[in-house]
């Protein structure tokens, strides 16, 4: 989702000054439905640095109105109507801007393009701390533009969780996580990130390995190495549910973690807590698929099956509870149980029944789901162009 915007500075029943250039042409195309095209107008640009957004965001705007700058003094000389106009300008582009840089962000290939994804982050992160500076210091912008920095935060960490980017969701952190922001899913991007740091290959990769392999064998640092990253991330979670009990999406991540810790009845504990606290279809798919887990590691198969039968129920398209059913009556010695329970996985489906999907396995990318309704819903907020 990409734009290429011709931008209009308008008030109501005053003359437009329009403000064109490739940049900003490009933001204004972006919209439901527009978004491919305005990806791959922002990439023909060819972007340098964030610098050249900026420019065209702030500098040539303000420009356009006869303001000598951007700079909150600068426009009070510049007069009352030309602040005006700029505010209109401003609350029309920045939303569409923001948008953009967070399609373009998660369209770019981690392997091929980690300048670009670099870049695109840098963006994000100034038109944030941008949005947020100008909600401060401009007279009556809505609150609702005010709480376009808070939608900008969130898909900005939910894109480099579907990306799997360490890097970027430490450097987002690093500007996101102020004190006087008690933000859920920020400190749920931070759960994330410990979580991605906890993983093998991650693990395996760490400074620490490499100077403690040196003098104890490197399968017992790897083990102890992830075994304290396993448990670094789950004191975000912990965290998190003490002041926030009712946060379903901490508790079924700390629950995962607990297995990997080996603590079956305390991520029981949490995954029943869930189930009480009535989750939606996703987290109760999810909530029922762990608690199979468990019931496994305590050798109950009747309720491990009961669990995947849970989580069938909760997400109809999913194949992996079908599977744990399957194996599970074939350990038990019920084959043909079991090859019932993997024929009716590949019955012709109805034309209505919901697409196969399975939230298991986006696990990894953390917040990541919610991405497409934060983008539909930050469209929901874009001024129409005069």
């Amino acid at each position: 989702m990409l734009a290429a915007l011709g931008i209009v500075a308008l008030l109501a029943a005053q003359p437009s000054v329009a403000v064109r250039s490739p940049y900003l042409e490009a933001v204004r195309r972006y919209g439901p439905g527009t978004e491919a095209e305005a990806i791959a107008a922002l990439r023909a640009i060819r972007l340098r640095d964030a610098d050249q957004v900026f420019e065209e965001l702030d500098g040539r705007v303000c420009a356009a109105v006869g303001a000598r700058g951007c700079m909150p003094q600068q426009l009070v000389d510049a007069g009352r109507e030309s602040q005006k106009k700029v505010a209109v300008t401003w609350r029309r582009l920045y939303p569409r801007a923001l948008a953009l840089h967070v399609e373009a962000l998660a369209a770019c290939d981690p392997v091929r393009e980690g300048a670009a994804m670099r870049l695109h982050l840098t963006v994000l992160l100034r038109l944030v701390v941008r949005i947020e500076q100008i909600a401060r210091e401009q007279p009556d912008v809505p609150h609702a533009f005010a709480q376009i920095a808070t939608q900008g935060r969130h898909l900005t960490l939910w894109a480099l969780q579907y990306l799997r980017q360490v890097d970027g969701l430490a450097a987002a952190l690093e500007v996101f996580e102020l004190p006087k922001i008690r933000d859920v899913d920020v400190r749920l991007a931070r759960g994330a990130l410990e979580e991605l740091l906890s993983l093998p290959d991650a693990v395996a990769r760490s400074s620490r390995v490499r100077e403690r392999s040196t003098t104890m064998a490197r399968n017992s640092v790897l083990a102890q190495e992830e075994q304290r990253q396993v448990e670094i991330a789950a004191r975000v979670y912990e965290s998190l549910i003490a002041e926030d009990p009712a946060s379903l999406e901490a508790h079924l991540r700390l629950a995962r973690l607990e297995l990997r810790l080996g603590h079956a009845t305390r991520a029981e504990e949490h995954l029943v807590r869930v189930a009480n606290l009535k989750p939606d279809a996703r987290q109760g798919y999810l909530a029922a698929l762990f608690l199979a887990d468990v019931y496994e590691r305590q050798r109950l198969v009747t309720a491990a099956i009961s669990a995947y039968g849970v989580a069938q129920q909760n997400w109809p398209g999913a194949q992996t509870p079908g599977i744990g059913i399957a194996r599970l009556r074939a350990l038990s010695g019920a084959s043909q149980d079991a090859r019932n329970a993997l024929a009716v996985m590949h019955l012709e489906r109805p034309a209505d029944a919901p697409e196969r999907s399975d939230p298991w396995m986006g696990y990894l990318g953390a917040q990541y789901w919610r991405l497409p309704a934060g983008m539909a819903a930050l469209q929901a907020t874009f001024e129409a162009e005069p």
